[in-house]
Protein backbone atom coordinates (compact mmCIF):
# COMPACT_ATOMS: atom_id res chain seq x y z
CA UNK A 1 0.00 0.00 0.00
CA UNK A 2 1.00 3.28 -0.55
CA UNK A 3 2.39 5.67 1.82
CA UNK A 4 -0.13 8.77 3.10
CA UNK A 5 2.01 12.10 2.01
CA UNK A 6 2.90 14.24 4.84
CA UNK A 7 0.28 16.90 5.75
CA UNK A 8 1.84 20.61 5.58
CA UNK A 9 -1.12 22.46 5.54
CA UNK A 10 -0.36 23.08 1.76
CA UNK A 11 -2.62 20.86 0.51
CA UNK A 12 -5.06 18.51 2.25
CA UNK A 13 -4.45 14.73 2.74
CA UNK A 14 -7.26 12.40 3.96
CA UNK A 15 -5.82 11.10 6.97
CA UNK A 16 -5.83 14.65 8.08
CA UNK A 17 -9.21 14.80 10.90
CA UNK A 18 -11.38 17.34 11.62
CA UNK A 19 -13.62 20.51 10.03
CA UNK A 20 -10.78 20.42 7.43
CA UNK A 21 -11.93 16.71 6.27
CA UNK A 22 -15.95 17.67 6.68
CA UNK A 23 -14.64 20.69 3.89
CA UNK A 24 -12.56 18.72 1.77
CA UNK A 25 -14.82 15.47 0.97
CA UNK A 26 -18.14 17.31 0.79
CA UNK A 27 -17.26 19.22 -1.86
CA UNK A 28 -16.60 16.32 -3.90
CA UNK A 29 -19.49 14.65 -2.51
CA UNK A 30 -22.29 17.15 -3.82
CA UNK A 31 -20.64 17.27 -6.78
CA UNK A 32 -20.55 13.70 -7.99
CA UNK A 33 -24.22 13.92 -9.65
CA UNK A 34 -23.04 16.79 -11.63
CA UNK A 35 -20.39 14.96 -13.20
CA UNK A 36 -21.84 11.63 -13.95
CA UNK A 37 -21.02 10.09 -17.25
CA UNK A 38 -18.99 13.11 -18.12
CA UNK A 39 -14.80 13.62 -19.17
CA UNK A 40 -13.72 15.38 -15.58
CA UNK A 41 -10.79 17.86 -15.14
CA UNK A 42 -9.73 17.90 -11.51
CA UNK A 43 -7.62 20.70 -11.18
CA UNK A 44 -4.80 20.86 -9.10
CA UNK A 45 -5.55 17.29 -7.22
CA UNK A 46 -3.12 17.21 -4.95
CA UNK A 47 -3.05 13.82 -2.91
CA UNK A 48 -5.35 12.57 -6.11
CA UNK A 49 -8.59 11.31 -3.28
CA UNK A 50 -10.98 13.44 -4.99
CA UNK A 51 -10.02 12.58 -8.48
CA UNK A 52 -10.36 8.78 -7.45
CA UNK A 53 -14.34 9.89 -5.99
CA UNK A 54 -15.16 11.85 -9.04
CA UNK A 55 -13.98 8.39 -10.80
CA UNK A 56 -16.90 6.19 -10.00
CA UNK A 57 -18.85 8.30 -11.25
CA UNK A 58 -17.64 10.19 -14.42
CA UNK A 59 -16.52 8.58 -17.73
CA UNK A 60 -13.16 9.75 -17.11
CA UNK A 61 -11.13 11.67 -14.77
CA UNK A 62 -8.00 13.25 -15.37
CA UNK A 63 -6.17 15.03 -11.91
CA UNK A 64 -3.47 17.57 -12.82
CA UNK A 65 -1.39 19.14 -10.15
CA UNK A 66 1.91 21.39 -10.34
CA UNK A 67 3.45 18.86 -7.39
CA UNK A 68 5.36 16.23 -9.21
CA UNK A 69 5.93 14.02 -5.98
CA UNK A 70 1.78 14.22 -5.37
CA UNK A 71 1.13 13.31 -8.70
CA UNK A 72 4.10 10.26 -8.52
CA UNK A 73 1.61 9.02 -5.03
CA UNK A 74 -1.75 9.44 -7.12
CA UNK A 75 -0.32 7.60 -9.84
CA UNK A 76 0.54 4.84 -7.35
CA UNK A 77 -1.85 5.04 -4.73
CA UNK A 78 -5.29 5.03 -7.09
CA UNK A 79 -4.06 2.97 -9.81
CA UNK A 80 -6.65 0.42 -9.56
CA UNK A 81 -9.20 2.45 -11.45
CA UNK A 82 -8.79 2.12 -15.22
CA UNK A 83 -11.02 5.26 -16.05
CA UNK A 84 -8.18 7.84 -13.82
CA UNK A 85 -4.82 8.98 -14.46
CA UNK A 86 -2.57 11.84 -13.81
CA UNK A 87 -0.62 14.75 -14.96
CA UNK A 88 1.84 16.90 -14.22
CA UNK A 89 0.98 20.34 -14.93
CA UNK A 90 0.12 23.99 -13.99
CA UNK A 91 -3.55 25.14 -13.72
CA UNK A 92 -2.72 28.70 -15.85
CA UNK A 93 -0.73 26.55 -19.09
CA UNK A 94 -2.91 23.19 -19.11
CA UNK A 95 -1.23 20.54 -21.14
CA UNK A 96 -4.86 19.49 -22.10
CA UNK A 97 -6.62 20.20 -25.85
CA UNK A 98 -9.16 23.02 -26.38
CA UNK A 99 -12.85 21.58 -25.89
CA UNK A 100 -11.74 18.53 -24.22
CA UNK A 101 -13.62 17.70 -20.78
CA UNK A 102 -17.35 18.56 -19.78
CA UNK A 103 -16.65 19.39 -16.46
CA UNK A 104 -14.00 21.09 -14.43
CA UNK A 105 -13.33 20.99 -10.74
CA UNK A 106 -11.21 23.48 -9.01
CA UNK A 107 -11.36 22.92 -4.98
CA UNK A 108 -9.69 25.53 -3.25
CA UNK A 109 -7.17 26.28 -6.09
CA UNK A 110 -7.30 30.29 -7.10
CA UNK A 111 -6.28 31.47 -3.47
CA UNK A 112 -3.19 29.36 -4.19
CA UNK A 113 -2.07 31.19 -7.44
CA UNK A 114 -0.85 35.05 -8.68
CA UNK A 115 -2.11 34.98 -12.13
CA UNK A 116 -5.55 33.90 -11.31
CA UNK A 117 -6.94 35.49 -14.95
CA UNK A 118 -5.07 33.27 -16.98
CA UNK A 119 -6.03 29.69 -14.65
CA UNK A 120 -9.83 31.22 -15.34
CA UNK A 121 -9.34 31.53 -19.00
CA UNK A 122 -7.47 28.11 -19.19
CA UNK A 123 -10.74 26.59 -17.86
CA UNK A 124 -12.79 28.46 -20.27
CA UNK A 125 -10.54 27.15 -23.31
CA UNK A 126 -10.47 23.32 -21.85
CA UNK A 127 -14.31 23.07 -21.54
CA UNK A 128 -16.73 22.51 -23.96
CA UNK A 129 -19.12 24.80 -24.81
CA UNK A 130 -21.95 23.47 -23.10
CA UNK A 131 -19.37 22.46 -20.01
CA UNK A 132 -19.32 23.68 -16.38
CA UNK A 133 -17.10 24.87 -13.94
CA UNK A 134 -17.29 24.09 -10.54
CA UNK A 135 -15.09 25.98 -8.14
CA UNK A 136 -14.62 26.90 -4.64
CA UNK A 137 -12.50 29.99 -3.00
CA UNK A 138 -11.97 30.55 0.55
CA UNK A 139 -14.27 33.90 1.42
CA UNK A 140 -11.51 36.32 2.58
CA UNK A 141 -14.11 38.25 4.31
CA UNK A 142 -14.44 35.22 7.40
CA UNK A 143 -11.65 32.95 6.47
CA UNK A 144 -9.29 35.52 6.95
CA UNK A 145 -11.12 38.65 8.03
CA UNK A 146 -13.16 37.45 10.49
CA UNK A 147 -11.29 33.76 11.41
CA UNK A 148 -8.15 35.24 11.71
CA UNK A 149 -6.76 32.92 9.65
CA UNK A 150 -3.94 33.29 8.09
CA UNK A 151 -2.30 30.93 5.31
CA UNK A 152 1.03 31.32 4.14
CA UNK A 153 0.12 29.09 1.11
CA UNK A 154 -2.37 31.86 0.25
CA UNK A 155 -1.07 33.69 -2.22
CA UNK A 156 -4.20 35.86 -2.69
CA UNK A 157 -7.50 35.53 -1.54
CA UNK A 158 -10.94 37.26 -2.81
CA UNK A 159 -14.07 38.01 -1.73
CA UNK A 160 -17.54 37.49 -2.88
CA UNK A 161 -17.39 40.67 -5.64
CA UNK A 162 -13.84 40.41 -6.41
CA UNK A 163 -14.72 36.16 -7.19
CA UNK A 164 -17.65 37.48 -9.02
CA UNK A 165 -16.28 39.99 -11.28
CA UNK A 166 -13.30 37.56 -12.20
CA UNK A 167 -15.73 35.07 -13.22
CA UNK A 168 -18.18 37.02 -15.07
CA UNK A 169 -15.82 37.83 -17.62
CA UNK A 170 -15.55 34.30 -18.98
CA UNK A 171 -18.61 32.28 -16.97
CA UNK A 172 -21.55 34.97 -17.02
CA UNK A 173 -23.69 31.95 -15.97
CA UNK A 174 -23.33 31.37 -12.54
CA UNK A 175 -25.08 29.53 -9.40
CA UNK A 176 -23.62 30.64 -6.04
CA UNK A 177 -23.62 28.39 -2.65
CA UNK A 178 -22.43 28.52 0.72
CA UNK A 179 -19.98 26.47 2.67
CA UNK A 180 -19.20 26.00 6.29
CA UNK A 181 -18.36 23.65 9.19
CA UNK A 182 -20.83 24.12 11.75
CA UNK A 183 -22.98 22.92 15.02
CA UNK A 184 -26.76 22.06 14.61
CA UNK A 185 -29.24 21.24 15.94
CA UNK A 186 -30.77 18.85 12.85
CA UNK A 187 -34.91 17.63 12.86
CA UNK A 188 -35.92 16.05 10.20
CA UNK A 189 -38.94 13.96 9.42
CA UNK A 190 -38.92 10.32 9.10
CA UNK A 191 -40.46 8.22 6.18
CA UNK A 192 -40.67 11.10 3.45
CA UNK A 193 -40.55 15.18 2.77
CA UNK A 194 -43.84 16.72 3.63
CA UNK A 195 -45.02 20.23 2.61
CA UNK A 196 -42.89 21.92 4.50
CA UNK A 197 -39.31 22.42 3.00
CA UNK A 198 -35.93 22.79 4.47
CA UNK A 199 -36.09 25.88 7.47
CA UNK A 200 -33.48 27.52 9.12
CA UNK A 201 -34.24 29.08 12.42
CA UNK A 202 -32.01 30.58 14.71
CA UNK A 203 -33.30 31.55 18.45
CA UNK A 204 -31.16 35.06 18.60
CA UNK A 205 -31.87 37.22 21.90
CA UNK A 206 -34.70 35.94 23.17
CA UNK A 207 -36.44 35.87 19.40
CA UNK A 208 -36.57 33.07 16.78
CA UNK A 209 -35.59 34.09 13.37
CA UNK A 210 -36.25 32.51 10.28
CA UNK A 211 -33.03 32.47 8.52
CA UNK A 212 -32.09 32.36 4.77
CA UNK A 213 -28.42 30.58 4.89
CA UNK A 214 -27.30 29.15 8.40
CA UNK A 215 -23.80 31.59 8.76
CA UNK A 216 -21.73 33.95 6.81
CA UNK A 217 -19.92 31.39 4.10
CA UNK A 218 -16.73 29.87 4.84
CA UNK A 219 -16.26 29.38 1.26
CA UNK A 220 -18.10 29.82 -2.07
CA UNK A 221 -18.64 27.23 -4.39
CA UNK A 222 -19.95 28.35 -7.37
CA UNK A 223 -20.72 26.61 -10.48
CA UNK A 224 -20.66 28.53 -13.75
CA UNK A 225 -19.91 28.19 -17.84
CA UNK A 226 -20.44 30.21 -20.54
CA UNK A 227 -23.46 31.30 -22.31
CA UNK A 228 -24.67 28.15 -23.85
CA UNK A 229 -23.37 25.82 -20.72
CA UNK A 230 -26.20 24.15 -18.96
CA UNK A 231 -25.42 24.58 -15.23
CA UNK A 232 -25.54 21.16 -13.00
CA UNK A 233 -27.75 22.12 -10.05
CA UNK A 234 -26.21 21.16 -6.19
CA UNK A 235 -28.77 20.53 -3.67
CA UNK A 236 -30.30 23.47 -1.72
CA UNK A 237 -29.27 22.47 1.11
CA UNK A 238 -26.50 19.57 1.93
CA UNK A 239 -25.66 17.94 5.32
CA UNK A 240 -22.81 15.67 5.10
CA UNK A 241 -20.96 13.68 7.78
CA UNK A 242 -18.84 10.62 7.72
CA UNK A 243 -21.83 8.60 9.20
CA UNK A 244 -19.81 7.94 12.30
CA UNK A 245 -20.46 12.36 13.95
CA UNK A 246 -16.71 12.14 14.13
CA UNK A 247 -16.47 15.94 13.97
CA UNK A 248 -19.22 16.46 16.80
CA UNK A 249 -16.89 13.85 18.90
CA UNK A 250 -14.40 15.39 18.89
CA UNK A 251 -16.10 18.05 19.74
CA UNK A 252 -17.34 16.06 22.79
CA UNK A 253 -14.07 14.63 23.49
CA UNK A 254 -12.66 18.12 23.43
CA UNK A 255 -15.18 19.49 26.20
CA UNK A 256 -14.90 16.80 28.42
CA UNK A 257 -10.95 16.98 28.23
CA UNK A 258 -11.68 20.99 28.71
CA UNK A 259 -13.75 19.93 31.87
CA UNK A 260 -11.38 17.22 33.32
CA UNK A 261 -9.01 20.44 33.34
CA UNK A 262 -11.53 22.71 34.97
CA UNK A 263 -12.43 20.06 37.63
CA UNK A 264 -8.41 19.23 38.30
CA UNK A 265 -8.03 22.99 38.57
CA UNK A 266 -10.52 23.38 41.16
CA UNK A 267 -9.00 20.24 42.87
CA UNK A 268 -5.36 21.83 42.76
CA UNK A 269 -6.66 24.96 44.04
CA UNK A 270 -8.49 23.23 47.20
CA UNK A 271 -5.13 21.51 47.86
CA UNK A 272 -3.45 24.64 47.31
CA UNK A 273 -5.74 25.97 49.73
CA UNK A 274 -5.64 23.55 52.43
CA UNK A 275 -1.91 24.00 52.07
CA UNK A 276 -1.96 27.43 52.31
CA UNK A 277 -4.23 27.20 55.39
CA UNK A 278 -1.43 24.34 57.00
CA UNK A 279 1.34 26.93 55.98
CA UNK A 280 -0.80 30.30 57.96
CA UNK A 281 -1.33 27.48 61.08
CA UNK A 282 2.23 26.89 60.42
CA UNK A 283 3.28 30.51 60.55
CA UNK A 284 1.35 31.20 63.44
CA UNK A 285 2.39 28.70 65.59
CA UNK A 286 5.91 29.59 64.76
CA UNK A 287 4.97 33.20 65.56
CA UNK A 288 3.54 32.28 69.13
CA UNK A 289 6.78 29.79 69.56
CA UNK A 290 8.89 33.11 68.73
CA UNK A 291 7.01 34.99 71.23
CA UNK A 292 7.25 33.04 73.89
CA UNK A 293 10.99 32.82 73.09
CA UNK A 294 11.29 36.09 72.83
CA UNK A 295 9.49 36.07 76.40
CA UNK A 296 11.43 33.84 77.90
CA UNK A 297 14.38 35.37 77.20
CA UNK A 298 13.19 39.10 78.30
CA UNK A 299 12.23 36.82 81.96
CA UNK A 300 15.86 35.60 81.49
CA UNK A 301 17.45 38.68 81.44
CA UNK A 302 16.01 39.88 83.94
CA UNK A 303 16.42 37.02 86.30
CA UNK A 304 20.02 37.36 85.84
CA UNK A 305 19.82 41.51 86.69
CA UNK A 306 17.93 40.43 89.86
CA UNK A 307 20.66 37.61 90.10
CA UNK A 308 23.68 40.04 89.87
CA UNK A 309 21.86 42.16 92.04
CA UNK A 310 21.37 39.28 94.67
CA UNK A 311 24.96 38.48 94.18
CA UNK A 312 25.86 42.47 95.29
CA UNK A 313 23.69 42.45 98.06
CA UNK A 314 24.68 39.14 99.39
CA UNK A 315 28.34 40.38 99.12
CA UNK A 316 27.43 43.94 100.82
CA UNK A 317 25.62 41.46 103.70
CA UNK A 318 28.08 39.14 103.64
CA UNK A 319 31.14 42.12 104.40
CA UNK A 320 29.12 43.17 107.12
CA UNK A 321 28.31 39.82 108.45
CA UNK A 322 32.39 39.27 108.80
CA UNK A 323 32.62 43.07 110.10
CA UNK A 324 29.96 41.98 112.74
CA UNK A 325 31.54 38.25 113.43
CA UNK A 326 34.62 40.11 113.91
CA UNK A 327 33.70 42.06 116.63
CA UNK A 328 31.49 39.55 118.13
CA UNK A 329 34.36 37.17 118.34
CA UNK A 330 36.27 40.08 119.74
CA UNK A 331 33.72 40.54 122.38
CA UNK A 332 33.23 36.74 123.14
CA UNK A 333 37.02 37.11 123.67
CA UNK A 334 37.24 39.50 126.33
CA UNK A 335 34.02 37.63 128.09
CA UNK A 336 35.89 34.74 127.96
CA UNK A 337 39.27 36.09 129.23
CA UNK A 338 37.19 37.97 132.15
CA UNK A 339 35.48 35.17 133.57
CA UNK A 340 39.11 32.93 133.58
CA UNK A 341 41.15 33.21 136.49
CA UNK A 342 43.69 35.94 135.48
CA UNK A 343 40.87 38.03 134.34
CA UNK A 344 39.46 38.55 137.77
CA UNK A 345 42.59 38.45 139.18
CA UNK A 346 43.18 41.48 137.26
CA UNK A 347 40.17 43.00 136.85
CA UNK A 348 40.06 45.01 140.34
CA UNK A 349 43.52 46.41 139.37
CA UNK A 350 42.49 47.61 136.14
CA UNK A 351 39.82 49.01 137.86
CA UNK A 352 41.64 50.98 140.01
CA UNK A 353 43.92 52.25 137.50
CA UNK A 354 41.26 53.39 135.63
CA UNK A 355 39.48 55.36 138.80
CA UNK A 356 42.77 56.93 139.63
CA UNK A 357 43.66 58.40 136.28
CA UNK A 358 39.94 59.71 136.32
CA UNK A 359 40.83 61.90 139.74
CA UNK A 360 44.42 62.80 138.62
CA UNK A 361 43.56 63.62 135.30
Amino acid sequence: MTASLSFTGERFTPEARGAIWYEHWHRYCVALPAVAGKRVLDAACGEGYGSWLLAGAAAEVVGVDIDDAAIAHAAGRYAARSNLRFVSGSCDALPFDDASVDRVISFETIEHLSNQTAMLAEFRRVLAPGGALILSSPNKVVYSGESGNENQFHVRELDRGELETMLAARFPQQHWYGQRALAHSLLWREGGTGSRGAELIALVDDRVEVQNVPAPAMYFVVVCGGARAELPELPALSIFDDGALSLYRDYERALLAEKRLFWDEVDARKIAEARLAELVVAVNDLASSREREEAVSLRAVSLDAELERMQKALSQVSGALSQVSGAFDETAARLAYRESWRGWSRWPLGRARRLFRGRGG
